[in-house]
């Protein structure tokens, strides 16, 4: 399993490897949890961006988000959002 470390630190894989098994995760995802995680962590789009692009209301961003990452985390461990945060710029 990959671990992060407190600074965000892809440990036991390098960038260019987390990055592409991070992906095929989200590929994994129903299209609206992936789509707004994509806005939100690939793209840097705040709530109320991802609403406006998605079409939808800041509370379905909020639910499509915590959703999917919960999915991921089920999939990636614990260490999911700082996952995301770390090889998703």
């Amino acid at each position: 399993m990959t671990q992060v470390d407190q600074h965000g630190t892809v440990k036991h894989r390098d960038d260019v490897t987390a990055r592409h098994w991070l992906w095929t995760e989200l590929q994994n995802l129903p299209a609206r949890q992936r789509d707004v995680l994509v806005l939100r962590y690939y793209e840097s789009r705040t709530e109320s961006e991802a609403a406006s692009i998605l079409g939808c209301s800041i509370p379905a961003v909020k639910r499509r988000t915590n959703h999917g990452l919960r999915r991921l985390t089920s999939h990636l461990g614990p260490d999911a959002v700082l996952i995301m945060q770390r090889v998703a710029r």
